[in-house]
């Protein structure tokens, strides 16, 4: 009987690896997925082992007539596929304002741009049993929705999966107008990129297993339109399903740069076409299928023709009536959201990063950036143009209330004071408030919530000092570059990185920060509740304090977020000059017309159906 066991053991062990994994020349893994058979790489950090997975297609080349439509799964495939190779990135340009400065040049593509770019990366630790149900950890990139790649050096996933014992997961999705272009048409009906985001975390849902990986235990985490592409899929009816927890570092589902309505959607794709050399009035399926045979290359010359102002992004999700059934601000409001812990947070200063690409007269890599008095108000003047988005302005009583809410009434003459508040005035408008926001309707809903706040200024950063913690600063850290054999970080920063790295991993396992599963807790993270706002400043400063308490503060930019959430949206709306009003009310009744009662009479018809079979079901009793 024994040998009988022993033998049936032997033989599922076999199977199990024959179906899953096999070892070539001791050091090239092969998997078995639902397509085909991919061979990743070995490779060892730190002493520890990990497979490496690139390039693993999970939809098909969206070339020719798939321009612009949502994604088809990629065929199965015969042999062994070679992932080994980072993938072509999706089509885009390169940030060429500051040259090759560092700073700004790390974000640029490194590999080659292509239409051809639906892939995903995976990142195994390779321990003892070889194979587990691991945690997964999903990377989705920023980049505003017009630039980015899960193939940058900086998140490179060795040290997250090595260090943390998880499985790290990141895919390529499009960005730009071949992304996101809009002509309320089924041809180009927008969210090109939310639907490749969302065939990838299906690809998770169903191979993940061949990995090792639980699908019942993914968390999704992004940053800047990364955590906004995360906080649509928490508000999405079709997305829901496809992971358990969420990470949005310096984005929220509302953000107001980060969707806009299918109609302005379509003005901009007509505004392209015509810069396109296509006839922006014919009809959408003429213009599309010019745009069609436009090079994918000249696309980015052109698609910031189509929105001014500072964080005003030409080409981004819309709400389509299938992916987005109502703004994901109405979604927040009314309750329709995924029920799921979160993790998120915001940097010290998160709105300097754009004050160098929209003032650089005051703004350069060679300046301080300080600013007199009249020059604050010129500044905010420019910056807030534009309320809530293009092409809406802004009227002359809200501007005057963003000046008064900013200027330093301690000295108004104060260049450095000033410097400071303009660049706050852009990220507690465009990141911060909203990332507050959603915790709190979160932590109202009763959900697990844990606030951070990171600020701690890198000691590599290229870019003047006076800039602060900038926006994606933390990306680094998150991911482990400070422990790369050939890093000049700090010691107290590696640490740093190991600290951050666990709550993220942590968090992944079991919801909690605090502990991994098993473990006890740390009980250094509170948790956020609407009493209370507690969160937890990221920095060495307090890593290797006594008492860790010193580092949970509470109520981050309250008084700055009820201005903009709350005061500023009313002042304006009450002194909205009446067309706009007008244009506004119709706006919501065309909604209401073409959405809500669509969906009442859908419902009711459900009703009816219903009603009708348990009539006939119970012979006429209902």
């Amino acid at each position: 009987m024994e040998l009988q066991l022993l033998a049936v053991t032997l033989f599922t062990h076999l199977l199990f690896l024959l179906q899953n994994t096999i070892t070539v020349n001791g050091y090239n893994p092969i998997v078995k997925t639902e397509k085909g058979l991919v061979q990743g790489f070995r490779m060892t950090t730190n002493g520890k082992d990990l497979d490496a997975f690139f390039g693993i297609p999970y939809a098909k080349p969206p070339l020719g007539g798939m321009r612009f439509k949502p994604p088809i799964p990629v065929d199965p495939w015969d042999g062994i596929l070679n992932a080994t190779v980072k993938p072509k990135c999706c089509m885009q340009g390169y940030d060429q304002v500051f040259g090759n400065f560092s700073g700004a040049w790390v974000w640029n593509p490194n590999t080659q741009p292509s239409e051809d770019c639906l892939y995903l990366n995976v990142w195994v630790p390779k321990t003892n049993p070889p194979y587990e149900n691991k945690a997964v950890m999903v990377w989705i990139y920023g980049g505003s929705f017009y630039s980015g790649s899960a193939a940058l050096d900086i998140y490179d996933s060795q040290h997250l999966a090595t260090e943390n014992d998880v499985i790290v997961v990141a895919m390529q999705y499009r960005v730009g107008a071949l992304g996101f272009l809009a002509m309320g048409h089924h041809e180009a009906p927008g969210n090109a990129g939310m639907f490749d985001q969302r065939l990838a975390l299906e690809w998770v849902q169903r191979n993940i297993h061949h990995f090792g990986g639980s699908s019942k235990n993914v968390t999704l985490f992004g940053e800047s339109a990364g955590a906004v592409s995360i906080g649509l899929h928490m508000v999405s009816p079709i997305s829901r399903g496809l992971f358990d927890r969420a990470i949005l570092q310096s984005g929220a589902p509302h953000n107001e740069w980060g969707t806009v309505p299918t109609e302005e959607g379509i003005r901009r794709g007509r505004l392209l076409a015509g810069f396109m050399d296509c006839d922006s009035k014919a009809e959408a399926s003429d213009v599309i299928e010019c745009l069609r045979n436009v090079p994918a290359e000249h696309f980015q010359m052109h698609e910031f023709s189509v929105a001014k102002g500072i964080i005003q992004f030409p080409f981004v999700p819309v709400v389509d009536g299938n992916f987005l059934v109502e703004t994901p601000a109405e979604s927040l409001i009314r309750g329709n959201f995924k029920r799921c812990p979160l993790l998120l947070g915001s940097n010290s200063n998160e709105g300097i990063w754009f004050l160098f690409y929209e003032i650089q007269e005051f703004f350069t890599l060679e300046s301080t950036g300080l600013l007199t008095s009249e020059q604050f108000k010129a500044v905010l003047s420019r910056l807030f143009e534009f309320y809530p988005q293009y092409p809406h302005k802004q009227n002359d009583f809200g501007m005057d209330a963003i000046i008064f809410q900013y200027t330093n009434w301690l000295d108004p003459k104060d260049q450095y004071k000033n410097r400071l508040q303009s660049e706050q005035s852009v990220g507690d408008c465009h990141f911060v408030c909203f990332v507050q926001e959603t915790a709190s309707i979160y932590a109202r809903a009763g959900m697990n919530v844990y606030s951070y706040l990171f600020d701690h200024r890198s000691s590599v950063s290229p870019w003047p000092e006076w800039t602060g913690v900038m926006h994606g600063d933390e990306i680094a850290f998150i991911f482990g570059e400070p422990l790369n054999a050939n890093s000049k970080y700090l010691a107290r920063e590696r640490d740093l990185s190991r600290k951050l790295m666990r709550y993220w991993s942590n968090f992944a396992k079991t919801g909690d920060p605090n502990r991994g599963p098993g473990e006890m807790s740390l009980n250094e993270w509170p948790p956020f509740l609407p009493q209370t706002q507690d969160y937890l400043v990221l920095s060495t400063k307090y890593l290797h304090t006594a008492d860790r308490s010193q580092a949970v503060r509470s109520g981050y930019k309250a008084h700055e977020c009820a201005f903009w959430r709350n005061y500023l949206p009313h002042l304006v709306a009450g002194t909205a000059d009446i067309s706009d009003v007008e244009r506004e009310w119709k706006l919501q009744f065309d909604q209401w017309k073409n959405h809500y009662i669509v969906d009442w009479k859908n419902q009711f018809d459900n009703f009816l159906n219903n009603y009708e079979r348990r009539l006939q079901t119970c012979g006429g009793t209902p």
